[in-house]
Formats: structure tokens, C-alpha cells, sequence
């Protein structure tokens, strides 16, 4: 039994090396997109946790403390502030700190202590009501990069009483002072939204995940399914035949997994300096664990070794109808995909915060979900058009070997096909966003902070005052409230200081030190949402290349699993004197017209997807440079895929030896 595993293990031909490599590749590629996705999104969780203390929550018993907080900015880089107070002598421990600030005490991150080390009192130090005495662990801490301080205050101050605006919708950029117990475990709008377009990515992602590991399966069941029925029909156990099977498949996903896992651990430092919401990442935020890392690439062992053991199912229980008839593969829309769609969408409504993402993330999964259900039976219509209406021998073999196969030949272009709908979905939200960036870019340029209206005309005059008395040139304006505020309650109060961030710093600092300056409103409302889509940005170039990856290891891998899957085909029909450029120009029709035809419907499916965030045309830079990327993928990939594929079907049709 151990002899015949081992020389199962080591096949023989240069076919079967194909066979046996092919699908260690797909399953390290499987393995390492999986530890990247798992990763943002544990990132994303980490940084969600840590700064899940900075939103108060009231107090439902007795209030120990009394917690407040706004957004500052220095250099246009954002500095939370949170400001505290005891209410008693046992106020709850700061996380990662052990105690609570005294008043008069402030803690920084270290970025904040080097940049107030560097930095001019009167461009940040100034700010504070004295010098700093802690510095703040990573457990406060959303990146390494991160200006936080903690200023540790009087119940009795000012700061503590007076209630503040709120923002539109990030709540930590202005909190009134709240009585609090406790600290809150409940991320802000801002975190979560976030988080909800990380596992939007990771829908996207996974979609021409999917179709590589049902390759992977598919080739692994290949040449096994003749030579098991042969293991039977010589009077071998369906026992012993069941563990052989096991063994073989599970060292060879297991091979391939592992090096997935090897490279993600050796690309992790790569993935930590990639820029999210302003900052890198703590290498061990975007490093999944010993756990996590060996559950996905057992898990990635599990599904291939059971779909190619699905695959192989018939062989073990009919080894005599394996030769004797054809299998068909109609491409069925199968229950357990809409039950699929139903659960995802669920799950995602309950677990978000922002709809407008939730809107997002339904249409990704219905329009996604619904090609990867109706590819095969697009396929096979078009195969039978294609066998109805050819008037060549070739097309009317690649319409006939489509129809028979329609599920196999989705296999092959479905990797391309879902790469085509995340473009289209890219090319048409991400435009809509980057091109507000500029304008959220000027608005930053004029400091607007919102004041009480009943003290609007006498804070604008002190401010004139304090500027002249600082040197600080600038031009000092009154308006109404933004307009989610109510306008009898709330006004702004708005400094045009003409100058260079120096200036802005300083004329921030000295409003400020004044009690003049409220929440900035004006940074806190376009700074965020212009990092938000920059990042957005970012992760979609990201996802971009990791879907053409995909796609191009599975039409690959596809093409060739076809040839090695009716091989017996290709030889009687080269028996029968079909010449073989007939069966070249066949295959090549076989890639080329279901990609065309199923990538056009995807583009447009991922196109009407992201008009749900936001549309700007398909006339502009982005949209056309991601559309043309595609168009060049997709003859990138057939031609890589004609190229591999050719010797393949060559070598099949002529030799004898690889029929078994």
C-alpha cells in the first residue's frame, strides 16, 4: 500500500508534471491572497479596537470620569485630542496606560512628542497646558504614525462644560463632554466604514478565488479519475482507493498551500508600508496569526483535496462507466449559489453601519455571484449557437466541445470574466471619488471652526486682536452654521491666513491658547473624506492586480485542465485524420469568443455595481486607463494561455502514451 502511494506520488510523464504543478500553483496563489485579504481585515479590526475608547459612551450607573474630545490639525495631518476629567478617586485606568491623567498631565503618542520636539511652541506645544509627561502605548494607538494626546483636566474647566457641535458624521472629530464609567468598546462611523469596504474587497477578491480553486480541483481529478477506475476494475477496495486518493491529493494542496503561506509571511513587511487612513501599519496588525495562517491553509487544503474528491466520486463508485461513456456538464444554476447570494447579503446588512456601502456590497454580490450561477449556462448557448451556425470545422468543434462542457469552459475564462467586472466596478466608483479630491484638498486651505452664534461678533473681535498681537497675517470672516447644525445655535468662524502650514499652525495655536477655536469643521469634514478616497484608490489598485493574477493563472491552468479532461477526444479525432491545426484554431475559439462575450456582460455588470457609489463618466483618464488595462489583460492572457496550451494539445493528440 505505502509503495503504491509513493509511486502515485511521483507519476511519471511530463503531462502529469503539468497535472501536479499547475495545481500547486493555484493553491499557493489561493493560500497568499487569502493571508492578504485576512489581513487587511484584521488590520482594520486592530486599529477599529484601539480606538474604540476615544467615543464615549454615558454612563448607566454612577459616571467615574468625564470625557471630551475634537479633532486638531497640524501641518494638515489630523491630531486627536482627548480631554479628561475624574469625578471621584477611582476613575477607570486609560487602556494600555494603568492610570488616569492628573489635570495638567499630557500624554502623546511618540510621533506627537517628536513632531512637538521639532516644531516651534507656537506652531504646536503652545496648544497644550504644559509639557509632556507620558508617552502613549501602541494598545491607544490606530498606527505608528498616529498624533493622539490625552490632556488630563479639572471637571470644573471650561473644556469639560461647554457642550460642542457634532460633525456630519465622524463622531470623534468633535464629542461634547460626556459622563462616563467605562470605556467604550464600540468603533466610530468612520472605523467601521472602513472595515465594510475591506470586506467589500475581499467579495470582490474572492469571487475569482473561487474559480481558481474549482480549477485547481478539477485538474487535480484529471488523470486520477481513469486511473482510479483502473485501481477498481483490478479488484482494489473502495477503502483502500479512498485513502490513496486522500493521501495523494492533500500532499499535493498541502505543498501548494504552504509556500502561499511561506511567501505572505515574506511579503508581510511589504504589505505593513502600504498607506491607509493616513498611516502605515503595525506589522503585526496585517499579520494573521500561527492560528489563523494554519486554519486557512488547512482550509484551502480541505476544499481542494473534497471538490477533486467530488470530481473523482463517479470513478470510485462506477469504474466501468467511467470508460464507457462521456461525462455531460450542464451548466445548471445550482440552489446552493442563491442561497449564497441571500446569506451574504444578510449577514453584510446586519454587520454594517454605513447603507451606502451595504448598497455597494448587494449589488457586488448579486451582479458577482449571478455571472459566476449563469456563466456555465451562458457558455453552453453560445457553444450551441456557435455548433448551429459554424461554417468552419473548427468553430463548429469549439461549439460543440462547449456545449457538451460548458462548467469546465467557465472554469477557464471565469477568472478573466470576474476581473472584468471588478474593472468595470473600479473604473466607475473610484473616477467619481478622485475627482473631488481636489476640491476637498482646497477646502483645507482656509481654517473654519465653528463657535457658539451668541458669541460669534465678540469672538471674531478678540480673534483680529490676538492675530495682530502675534504677528499673524490673516483675514478674519463670520458665516452661518454648516448646515447639518442648527443655525440659531451654531456659527463659523473662518481665518484666511494667506500663507504657507507655518502660518496656519501658528494662528491655530494662538486661537487656541486663547479659548477662541472651536472643532475646525473645515479639516475635519474634507480631510477625512479625502484620505477615504484616496484609500479607496489605493485599495482598488491593489485588488486589480491580485484579480488579473488570478485570472491569468486560471485561464492558464484552465486551458490546459480541458486538454488533459478529454484528451480520449483529441486522440480519436486525430486518429480520424482531423488535422491538428483544426484542433489549434478550435481551442483558440474556445478561450477567445466565451471571454469576449461573458467579459463584455461582466464589464458592464461591474460598471452598473459601482455606479451605486458614485459615477463620473467613463470619458476620463481613470475609467478609460483601467478599461484599456483590461482589454490589455485579456489579450494577455489568451495569447500566455494559447501559448502554454498549444504543445499541451500537440503532445496529447499525438502521442499514445498519455492514453491510459
Amino acid at each position: 500500500m505505502r509503495g503504491l502511494w509513493l509511486r502515485l506520488l511521483r507519476g511519471g510523464g511530463r503531462s502529469t508534471r503539468l497535472e501536479v504543478g499547475l495545481p500547486l500553483v493555484a493553491g499557493a496563489v489561493i493560500t497568499l491572497v487569502l493571508l492578504l485579504l485576512l489581513g487587511l481585515q484584521q488590520g482594520l479590526d486592530n486599529r477599529a479596537e484601539r480606538t474604540a475608547w476615544r467615543t464615549p459612551e454615558k454612563a448607566t450607573n454612577g459616571p467615574t470620569a468625564i470625557q471630551t474630545g475634537f479633532t486638531d490639525y497640524v501641518e494638515e495631518r489630523p491630531l486627536a485630542v482627548v480631554e479628561l476629567a475624574a469625578l471621584g478617586q477611582n476613575p477607570p485606568d486609560l487602556p494600555g496606560m494603568g492610570r488616569f491623567p492628573a489635570p495638567g498631565e499630557v500624554w502623546v503618542s511618540p510621533r506627537l512628542a517628536e513632531l512637538m520636539a521639532d516644531l516651534p511652541a507656537d506652531r504646536l506645544a503652545g496648544r497644550f497646558p504644559g509639557p509632556v509627561t507620558a508617552e502613549l502605548s501602541r494598545e491607544n494607538l490606530e498606527h505608528p504614525d498616529e498624533l493622539v494626546a490625552v490632556v488630563g483636566r479639572r471637571p470644573s474647566d471650561p473644556s469639560m462644560r461647554d457642550r460642542r457641535p457634532r460633525h456630519q458624521w465622524n463622531e470623534v472629530s468633535s464629542v461634547t463632554p460626556t459622563r462616563i464609567d467605562g470605556w467604550s468598546d464600540t468603533p466610530d462611523l468612520y472605523q467601521t466604514t472602513y472595515r465594510d469596504i475591506a470586506l467589500l474587497a475581499i467579495v470582490l477578491t474572492a469571487l475569482p478565488l473561487a474559480g481558481l480553486g474549482g480549477l485547481a480541483s478539477r485538474l487535480m481529478a484529471g488523470r486520477r479519475q481513469r486511473r482510479l477506475a483502473t485501481l477498481r476494475l483490478l479488484g482494489a477496495r473502495t477503502s483502500q482507493v479512498v485513502r490513496l486518493t486522500i493521501a495523494e491529493l492533500a500532499t499535493f494542496a498541502g505543498i501548494g498551500a504552504v509556500c502561499g503561506a511561506v511567501l505572505h509571511r515574506v511579503l508581510v513587511p511589504l504589505t505593513a508600508r502600504v498607506p491607509i487612513k493616513g498611516g502605515e501599519w503595525f506589522t503585526a496588525d496585517v499579520r494573521p496569526g500561527v492560528v489563523l495562517t494554519l486554519a486557512t491553509v488547512a482550509a484551502v487544503v480541505g476544499v481542494l483535496t473534497l471538490g477533486a474528491l467530488t470530481g473523482l466520486r463517479a470513478a470510485v463508485r462506477d469504474p466501468l462507466g467511467t470508460y464507457r461513456r462521456a461525462r455531460r456538464d450542464p451548466g445548471r444554476v445550482r440552489l446552493w449559489s442563491v442561497v449564497f447570494i441571500a446569506a451574504a447579503i444578510a449577514l453584510f446588512w446586519l454587520r454594517s453601519s454605513n447603507p451606502f456601502v451595504g448598497v455597494a456590497f448587494t449589488f457586488v454580490v448579486l451582479l458577482g455571484w449571478g455571472l459566476v450561477s449563469t456563466g456555465p449556462w451562458i457558455v453552453a448557448g453560445l457553444g450551441r449557437l456557435l455548433a448551429w451556425r459554424a461554417r468552419r470545422p473548427a468553430t463548429f468543434l469549439a461549439g460543440r466541445r462547449l456545449s457538451d462542457s460548458p462548467r469546465s469552459a467557465w472554469r477557464t475564462v471565469g477568472g478573466l470574466t470576474l476581473a472584468s467586472f471588478i474593472a468595470g466596478f473600479v473604473a466607475i466608483s473610484l473616477p467619481a471619488g478622485a475627482g473631488n479630491v481636489g476640491a476637498y484638498a482646497s477646502g483645507t486651505e482656509r481654517l473654519q471652526a465653528v463657535v457658539p452664534a451668541a458669541s460669534l461678533d465678540a469672538n471674531a473681535r478678540k480673534a483680529e486682536t490676538v492675530l495682530r498681537t502675534e504677528g499673524i497675517r490673516a483675514d478674519v470672516e463670520t458665516g452661518g452654521a454648516p448646515d447639518w447644525l442648527n443655525a440659531s445655535e451654531w456659527a463659523t468662524l473662518t481665518l484666511d491666513t494667506r500663507g504657507p502650514d507655518s502660518e496656519q499652525d501658528r494662528a491655530r495655536t494662538a486661537m487656541i491658547e486663547s479659548g477662541l477655536w472651536g472643532p475646525e469643521m473645515s479639516m475635519a469634514e474634507h480631510l477625512p473624506n479625502m484620505w477615504l478616497l484616496r484609500d479607496g484608490v489605493v485599495i482598488g489598485f491593489l485588488i486589480l492586480p491580485t484579480a488579473a493574477l488570478v485570472a491569468l493563472a486560471s485561464m492558464i491552468i484552465g486551458a490546459i485542465a480541458r486538454i488533459f479532461d478529454q484528451r480520449d477526444t483529441f486522440i480519436a479525432l486525430r486518429l480520424a485524420g482531423t488535422p491538428q491545426t483544426v484542433l489549434l484554431a478550435a481551442q483558440r475559439r474556445e478561450m477567445i469568443l466565451p471571454s469576449a462575450l461573458l467579459g463584455t456582460i461582466a464589464a458592464i455588470a461591474g460598471l452598473a455595481s459601482g455606479a451605486t457609489i458614485g459615477s463620473a463618466g467613463v470619458l476620463n483618464p481613470y475609467s478609460t486607463g483601467v478599461l484599456a488595462g483590461l482589454l490589455a489583460l485579456g489579450a494577455i492572457a489568451l495569447l500566455l494561455a494559447d501559448r502554454t496550451a498549444r504543445p499541451v494539445l500537440e503532445r496529447v493528440g499525438t502521442d499514445l502514451s498519455e492514453r491510459e
